[in-house]
């Protein structure tokens, strides 16, 4: 059996000082549970599998050994010693990070190449490697620092967002010019780039589309709905999600576009996710994700140990071969909450250390019966 270290960048550094480790345990929650999950996974598969962790998790019990990185130790000093050690190495970080991580693991990632994940971490590289393979992309100019705003406009309402981030790192909806200024400063504090993206906003449904491909085949699909929310002055906050959302057309069209990337870059192997906006039946794609994303987290829900069984398959494991594709009978949703709730009997909650947030996952035998559940976990997050 192989063996595997799973790790997330977040939950292996630690706070920068004492006054940070409050909100050290808030920033933690997202990047833990997938890495957490994905170990999960994987082992039940029967994969020996490692989990790396800072030393705030110590006293942490888990169904999983892990790799403790110590206070003042280096995070991709420790994975350059250690990945020696693992047949495959499953990379969960930021975009800056994960280009840094990548260059050092090469070829056992368990996940898209080292130059998949340059090409894709960046939103202009993305949407030009797009255009160029007839996908389509909202539109989008890009604002250098100390150009001007007038020479690069798109028209009301606009999305404007850093490009080398990921999730709703720094991303604000601007409706009126009013905001304006708010969006420029918010994206350029969460940016290491010269330019930012001003995007048109599409008025569609916000969606994802998980794949696991061996770079060439695609061994599953599922489409996702995204829950999104806008703060008080335009901030995008992702929620959570529900999976799968069935449709055919949907389907086949959401294939058509993986089947085009995958025809420019077969180095997309092991899962990955698309941000897709669905205008009337036209898929357009915000972001490619080159590793896991949280809908991951819903879909191990449904499908258990098979996601990861066809995890190390896309990567050559043949023993673990098991084809699927959208024949899990019911829905899971996950609802990330700025406390703990009552959780429902069948319901798990992901809390790690001593984050005041948690993520609860759920499974329901309709997508309306999952949207009632969802409505109720966030109105009693407002409560």
């Amino acid at each position: 059996m192989p063996k595997i270290l799973v790790t997330e960048f977040v939950s292996s550094t630690s706070p920068r000082d004492e006054d940070s480790i409050r909100a050290y345990w808030e920033l933690v929650l997202e990047g833990f549970s997938m890495a957490y999950t994905a170990a999960k996974v994987l082992k039940d598969t029967g994969a020996e599998v490692h989990l790396t962790l800072s030393y705030m998790f110590k006293n942490m019990k888990l169904p999983f050994r892990t790799v403790i990185i110590g206070k003042k130790k280096n995070y991709f000093d420790v994975l350059e010693k250690i990945e020696t050690l693992y047949d495959y190495v499953l990379l969960i970080a930021p975009p800056r990070e994960l280009i840094k991580a990548s260059k050092i693991v090469k070829d056992k990632i368990l996940g898209p190449t080292h130059d998949c994940i340059l090409t894709f971490s960046n939103k202009k590289s993305t949407y030009k490697f797009l255009e160029e393979h007839s996908i389509e992309v909202p539109r989008t100019k890009y604002l250098r620092k100390g150009g001007t705003l007038e020479e690069e406009s798109i028209p009301h309402p606009v999305v404007v967002k850093p490009v080398d981030m990921a999730g709703g790192a720094g991303i604000t909806l601007v409706k009126t010019a009013d905001n304006l200024e708010y969006a420029l400063n918010r994206a350029w504090d969460n940016t290491f780039s010269e330019e930012i993206a001003i995007q048109e906003f599409l008025i569609g449904v916000h969606a994802s589309i998980s794949v696991i491909s061996d770079g060439s085949n695609v061994y599953f699909i599922s489409n996702n709905i995204q829950l999104i929310e806008v703060g008080s002055k335009g901030e995008l906050k992702y929620y959570g999600g529900i999976t799968p959302l069935r449709n055919s057309e949907m389907l086949e069209k959401s294939l058509s576009v993986i089947d085009k990337i995958l025809k420019g870059c077969n180095c997309l192997r092991g899962y990955f996710g698309l941000d897709i906006v669905w205008v009337g039946w036209r898929p357009y794609v915000v972001e490619v994700n080159p590793r896991l994303t949280t809908s991951f987290i819903g879909l191990a829900e449904v499908l258990g140990e098979d996601l990861g069984r066809l995890i190390l398959y896309s990567v050559g494991e043949e023993k673990f071969y098991r084809k699927t594709r959208f024949n899990f009978k019911k829905y899971s949703y996950y609802v990330i909450l700025d406390k703990t709730v009552k959780a429902l009997r069948h319901e798990r909650i992901l809390q790690p250390g001593k984050s005041r947030r948690s993520i609860v996952v759920g499974v329901a035998k309709s997508i309306g019966d999952a949207f009632l559940r969802v409505r109720e976990l966030k109105s009693s997050n407002m409560a």
